[in-house]
């Protein structure tokens, strides 16, 4: 035999090494400045060469040509934006964002009900701007709200259906709303879901329908099927469980509450209530197992699979990811149907290569990744590995495979407690003219009933293919999610049985509702049990924190440790794939899979993963200086110390303004209402630490209790290692504090009350507590005028902090006497009116006033009164909403500015 016969070639699998080559092409493209000229000339270079050059060079210039065929899909598709694209009229600052306008264009696909409004996209057509008309292109979302029984009644009327033309009055947005390190820009988002902006309505009065569709849309009647099927399930279920089955059977996350959600974020099975690969994988094998019952015909079942497969992602909106998962599984589907179930990784290749050229820039978008190394990790490490495991288990002499499997003792007694079959065994002994015995050592309680094997062998099947995925969607989980689940396999297991259960008794329990309520009630009963238990077991340990920890991510050159840890796990499923257990000791084909190899390689992939869960190397290394970075949060206030020697301390963690619970459920009017919608702290504040590298932060300051300063310091607390919580007043009756209060307790995190006159040194860096003044009742209100105020000195260098302290405040600072001299000050209250006296300006004497305020104040804030005093005073004025992050350090002499934005 050929010494590499069984070795892999790029003739076994040329498409998985295309796509390899042409995702190179496109990762180049996107890192690198390269021009389209110079890559469309090496690509004709390329293909010339291939074309003319001896076959053992071939492959080498085909692999080049694919790489730059994908850099030159990648820079074509980025330079093919017609010039009146929405998003380059706004990129290039033809038009701002934010301004009022009119749209005209086409109502596409179906409307997303939410528990207050609902979302519609416009293929947009026309832009009337200060009475200019101009032609457009671009696909515009827009929410419409409503609160009101009339208001629905007003938008119901006007037919919004797919296909109508519209002119819409609106504000188009298209900006990144906080701009820090680490924060993904808005139109980052926008691009991955093929929106040029977004905008919101709160009056049907603001549409005029131009005509309706100019004919009947088939997919009318899905849309209607699943709108109809969204209001059964709010009218039969509570709150959780409508929310869950509406999110993971319909595609719609905005009727699930913030409680639940957390739960399964929290727990690492969030994926189960996203429509994405999962659920088509699911959708689709389901429906492939039910028609295999009625006929064995791959092609009926390919087509009745596929056709039900787009009828549900039509259904569900037909987003690009629901859209990318369908085209894999038909690809992979459409491999059985020919007989190919052998070269799965060649499909693979093969959607990677129709998915990037349909979207190159989706490489770089998280879902297209997690989908993709998701379905490679099942495709050329699980399923390889559990039929393997499987013939181990049941092996019998074949003309193929008449000796035993060569492997070690205890994996043969696993596999054939699993899968041998003695019934089975002695029914295809009857039917040789030769006798034979086979001594099998199963376990004998699970191998001696069928139904137990069964199950304990299914159980076991699904717990090595979550293990699998997991170990291989590590690294991307930390980078994106900083999230890592130490239970994820057994709550994905507990999610996935229970979901499935839920999902069949709802349907039924809908389907009877149309017959009688009374009818549905049993299992209308037996399905909130199901989410009960689906919920409430994951809570236990989300709610002791066993569920997961958060991980900041390395950066620069530090994050090829990613790259270091998915190389050996990558090679380690290349082995598995090839791996022969029935070779014979001798047999040199199976040389490429040594247990030599395996070891170095889980050890090499053990010690990167470990450096990822314990980032020695992540945080900052102090360098003698004091940093201050004032974050933009919007409407609020944030800043992070780094003190010299390396401790941190966090001032507020900004929050949402004007946030409150909803209650639109008629029949559950003792519910309310809270979205699953990320806050400053997590998305925004938490975001910018991990990205800095940190996992703890020494000190976190509240500076009082409103919601814009107090509110992102909850998921502060939930997310990172608190060494102490500095807050100037308690006040129990305030319900923000005491969700603060409830986090620091729920934590253990040592809460200290500061006062005027306390003084800390942290790393020669003196901290000064100039307000509020001790009182008896620590109790009382905190509310702006009661906010902390701490002056940092450092050499010859200082630095004012006044959270939101107004007039009142700045006189008692004023009357006491103590030295408010400052170099930067951090300007009380958002430049608000209410502050910033000129006396207390003139005291400050600051060189830089930063004003923590959002590029759209819904207060106006800053005020331009308080901008020019500040301005007449000597200081240079910055808002952290025009310049995004505004960075200080110094050194005790020396002073350093910089900006986020220039």
């Amino acid at each position: 035999m050929d010494e590499n016969a069984s070795s892999p070639r790029f003739t076994n699998f040329p498409l998985i090494w295309l796509a390899i080559c042409f995702a190179t092409g496109i990762f180049i493209a996107g890192i690198l400045p390269i021009t389209i000229a110079i890559v469309a000339f090496c690509a004709g270079v390329l293909i010339v060469a291939t074309a003319v050059v001896r076959h053992r060079y071939s492959l080498i210039f085909v692999s080049i040509t694919f790489l730059a065929t994908g850099a030159l899909s990648y820079l074509l598709h980025q330079d093919n934006l017609s010039a009146d694209r929405l998003k380059r009229v706004y990129d290039e600052g033809q038009i701002v964002s934010g301004e009022p306008m009119e749209i005209v264009g086409t109502l596409t696909g179906n409307r997303e009900a939410t528990i207050d409004g609902f979302f519609m996209t416009v293929e947009a057509e026309q832009l009337i701007y200060k009475s200019v008309i101009r032609p457009v292109s671009g696909r515009l979302r827009i929410f419409a709200s409503s609160n009101s029984e009339l208001i629905n009644a007003e938008f119901a009327a006007l037919q919004l259906e797919s296909g109508a033309k519209i002119r819409v009055a609106c504000n188009p947005v298209r900006e990144d709303s906080y701009q820090n390190p680490g924060v993904l820009p808005r139109k980052e988002l926008l691009d991955w879901q093929n929106l040029d902006a977004t905008a919101t309505l709160k009056s049907p009065l603001l549409i005029e329908m131009l005509g309706d569709r100019s004919a009947w849309n088939p997919n009318d009647y899905i849309y209607a099927l699943r709108e109809n099927l969204i209001s059964e399930y709010r009218e039969h279920f509570s709150i959780s469980t409508s929310g869950v089955m509406i999110a993971s059977l319909f595609g719609n996350k905005h009727f699930l509450d913030k409680s639940s959600a957390e739960v399964f974020r929290e727990g690492g099975t969030f994926h189960i209530l996203i429509i994405s690969g999962l659920h088509i994988t699911f959708m689709g094998g389901f429906v492939l197992l039910m028609v295999g019952v009625f006929t064995g015909n791959r092609l009926i079942q390919f087509l009745i699979v596929c056709s039900f497969l787009w009828i549900y992602t039509v259904a569900v909106g037909a987003e690009v990811p629901v859209v990318r998962a369908s085209i894999m599984f038909t690809i992979l589907l459409f491999s059985r149907v020919i007989y190919r179930t052998g070269t799965l990784v060649n499909s693979l290749g093969a959607c990677a290569l129709i998915l990037l050229i349909w979207r190159p820039q989706d490489l770089f978008s998280p879902s297209f990744q997690l989908t993709f190394v998701s379905v490679a990790a099942i495709v050329i490490a699980a399923f390889p590995l559990i039929e393997m495991l499987r013939s181990i288990g049941d092996w019998s002499p074949t003309i193929g495979r008449p000796f035993p499997p060569n492997v070690p003792r205890w994996l043969k007694i696993f596999c054939e407690t699993l899968y041998w079959r003695e019934a089975a065994w002695e029914i295809e002994a009857k039917r040789n003219i030769w006798s034979a015995r086979l001594f099998k050592s199963p376990v004998r309680r699970i191998s001696a009933s069928e139904p137990l094997r069964r199950a304990t062998a299914f159980i076991f099947e699904g717990i090595l293919v979550s293990i699998i995925v997991q170990l291989w969607l590590f690294p991307f989980l930390v980078v994106y999610f900083h999230r890592v689940s130490s239970l994820s396999v057994l709550l994905n297991l507990w999610a996935g049985v229970f979901i499935a259960l839920e999902s069949f008794s709802s349907l039924i329990a809908i389907c009877l509702s149309l017959f009688s309520d009374t009818l549905a009630l049993p299992m209308i009963e037996l399905t909130e049990l199901l989410n009960w238990l689906l919920i409430a077991f994951p809570r236990i340990f989300v709610e002791s924190d066993w569920a997961g920890f958060r991980l900041p991510a390395y950066t620069g050159w530090a994050s090829a440790i990613y790259a270091a840890y998915l190389l050996p796990v990558i090679a380690l499923g290349h082995f598995i794939y090839n791996w022969n257990p029935f070779a014979l000791s001798g047999d040199r084909s199976n040389r490429h899979l040594t247990a030599k190899k395996a070891r170095s390689l889980t050890r090499f992939a053990i010690l990167s993963g470990l450096l990822i869960i314990f980032h020695p190397f992540s945080a900052p290394i102090p360098d003698g200086r004091l940093h201050i970075d004032f974050l933009d949060v919007g409407q609020g206030d944030s800043a992070l110390i780094t003190f010299p020697t390396g401790e941190t301390m966090l001032v507020d963690g900004g929050g949402r303004v004007g946030y409150k619970k909803t209650n639109t459920f008629e029949d559950f009017e003792s519910e309310s209402f809270e979205p699953d919608v990320p806050g400053i702290g997590e998305s925004v504040v938490s975001e910018f630490l991990w990205e800095k590298g940190y996992s703890k932060i020494d000190y976190i300051v509240a500076t009082h209790a409103d919601a814009d300063h107090i509110q992102g310091l909850n998921d502060v607390a939930k997310n990172f290692n608190i060494g102490a919580a500095l807050i100037g007043r308690t006040p129990t009756s305030d319900p923000e504090y005491v969700k603060f209060a409830d986090v620091v307790k729920r934590r253990k995190i040592p809460e200290i009350i500061v006062n005027r006159g306390d003084r800390l040194s942290i790393g020669g860096v003196l901290v000064e507590v100039l307000y509020p003044a001790a009182i008896e009742d620590p109790n009382a209100i905190s509310d702006n005028d009661q906010s902390v105020v701490l002056r940092l000195v450092m050499g010859n260098r200082s630095f004012l902090l006044t959270g939101d302290i107004e007039s009142r405040a700045e006189a008692e600072l004023l009357s006491h006497g103590g030295s408010l001299a400052a170099d930067l000050v951090k300007v009380p209250h958002h430049g608000s009116r209410t502050s910033s006296t000129q006396a207390f300006v003139n005291t400050v004497g600051a060189d830089y006033a930063v004003m923590s305020v959002g590029n759209r104040s819904v207060f106006s804030h800053p005020h331009q009164e308080v901008v020019k005093r500040w301005q007449a005073a000597g200081a240079s004025v910055m808002t952290t909403g025009e310049r995004g992050t505004i960075s200080i350090s110094t050194d005790g002499k020396e002073f350093v500015i910089k900006t986020y934005l220039p």
